[in-house]
C-alpha cells in the first residue's frame, strides 16, 4: 500500500512541470544545420544547438559556445567563443568568421515549419533540423 505523504511531492512536481512542446514547435534541444544565409545557399558546414541559455555548435574550422542572453523569441549570442584549432583552408576560415559575426547580430528566432530562422539587422539565417548520423559531427 502506498502512503499519501510519499506521493504528494511527486504529484506537486508533475503539476508544476512545463509540458514539452510538440516537435514541430521545439527549438531547444534540437541540432540545426545552416542551409541559407541572406537568401543564398550556405555551403560550409555549420551547426547550432540551443539549450536554454546556452548555444553550442561546430563551424567550418572550430567548435563554438556562447550564452543565449535573450528571452525567446528574442535572441542574443553573447561571449561567442570558438576553439582555436588550426585551419589551413582560407575559404573555411572566412566562412567561419562571417558566420560568427552574423550570429552576433541576430536579435530574434522563430520556428518556420521544419526550419529555424534567425534574424537581425542585415542578416537572415535559415537552419534545417539536422538528422542524427551516429558519432559523425558532419
Amino acid at each position: 500500500m502506498t502512503s499519501w505523504p510519499k506521493l504528494i511531492p511527486l504529484l506537486l512536481m508533475s503539476a508544476c512541470s512545463t509540458p514539452e512542446l510538440p516537435e514541430a514547435q521545439r527549438i531547444n534541444g534540437v541540432d540545426w544545420i545552416l542551409v541559407e544565409m541572406d537568401g543564398l545557399p550556405w555551403g560550409a558546414d555549420v551547426s547550432l544547438r540551443i539549450d536554454g541559455d546556452r548555444l553550442t555548435g561546430v563551424g567550418p574550422c572550430n567548435a563554438y559556445a556562447a550564452a543565449q542572453a535573450a528571452t525567446p523569441p528574442g535572441f542574443a549570442a553573447r561571449g561567442i567563443e570558438p576553439t582555436d584549432l588550426p585551419c589551413a583552408d582560407s575559404e573555411r576560415r572566412r566562412a567561419e568568421a562571417e558566420y560568427i559575426d552574423r550570429l552576433g547580430r541576430v536579435e530574434a528566432m522563430r520556428r518556420d515549419g521544419s526550419r529555424l530562422v534567425l534574424t537581425g539587422p542585415g542578416t537572415e539565417m535559415i537552419f534545417a533540423k539536422r538528422e542524427a548520423r551516429g558519432d559523425e559531427v558532419f
